[in-house]
């Protein structure tokens, strides 16, 4: 059975005050949810991959190539109105005490495997926006669809800091990723701080699932990067996708690019 692995990676200064909150979501290509566990380390992460998991999408940098300033990736989405953490060696060491994905890619890439990036925020802000707008509907106005998007925001669940994380938007989140995926009975229990936290986790790992089932499937998605200068997956309805596009050729015009500007 061919799966998708999501893979909620936490960033090195969380892994000593917050255990067990990784979190790998399986999913196959009829969207059926067949794993979703927290993992205790990096191996423990990485045994929870599956050989016949041929697409693995993470949410957090697993190439960082500049020390200062932030990614193409970043800069493009920035112009496509969608907030970014810069990535940068300098900024991830002041921010999270450095960078963990990076020292997972080369055990996440294999022969025939497709591993990307992708925002969690951004998976379920066009979640929110595809509600109304279906991905295969023709692109409105560029003007409009931009008044518009700027309108739509994704659930907020996750802690601020060492605050608690916050119920009411874990449910938000869990209803949208539930209208497209088959969890399979899967929802988060609330409770304590540390269950809320776990469950914000296994969150952010179905939406890197799903990005990576849309990829897979070839379903309006972008797929921009590199590997040597990061490459993030997203779903993208025609508005997103055509926006991207505009974006990509635009700065490459400029010679503001390294990146490849083609996006699938």
């Amino acid at each position: 059975m061919v799966e998708i692995a999501g893979v909620h990676l936490l960033q090195p200064l969380d892994l000593v005050t917050s255990p067990r909150r990784s979190a790998v979501a399986l999913v196959d290509l009829a969207g059926r949810l067949t794993a979703l566990d927290l993992a205790v380390d990096d191996a423990d992460l990485l045994g929870r991959i599956p050989a016949g998991a041929d697409w693995v999408v993470v949410d957090a940098p697993l190439v960082v190539p500049n020390e200062t300033g932030r990614r193409d990736v970043e800069t493009v989405l920035s112009w496509c109105d969608v907030p970014a953490f810069p990535v940068s060696a300098r900024r991830l060491a002041q921010v999270h005490g450095g960078a963990r994905g990076p020292g997972l890619a080369a055990a996440l890439v294999r022969e025939g495997r497709t591993v990307r990036e992708t925002l969690p925020d951004l998976v379920l802000r066009e979640l929110v926006w595809e509600r109304d707008h279906p991905p295969d509907a023709p692109p409105i106005d560029l003007a409009d669809y931009r008044a518009a998007w700027l309108g739509v925001r994704a659930p907020a669940y996750r802690p601020k800091g060492a605050g608690r994380a916050r119920p009411a938007g874990l449910l938000a989140a869990w209803e949208l990723l539930a209208g497209v995926l088959d969890l399979g009975g899967w929802v988060p229990r609330g409770g304590d701080d540390w269950q809320a936290l776990h469950d914000a986790a296994r969150l952010d790992a179905l939406c890197c699932a799903y990005a990576g089932l849309r990829h897979a499937r070839g379903e309006h998605a972008v797929s921009m990067g590199s590997e040597e200068l990061g490459h993030l997956t997203f779903p993208a309805d025609a508005n997103l996708r055509s926006r991207v596009g505009l974006t990509l050729r635009r700065l490459d015009a400029e010679g503001a690019l390294r990146i490849p500007t083609g996006e699938g």
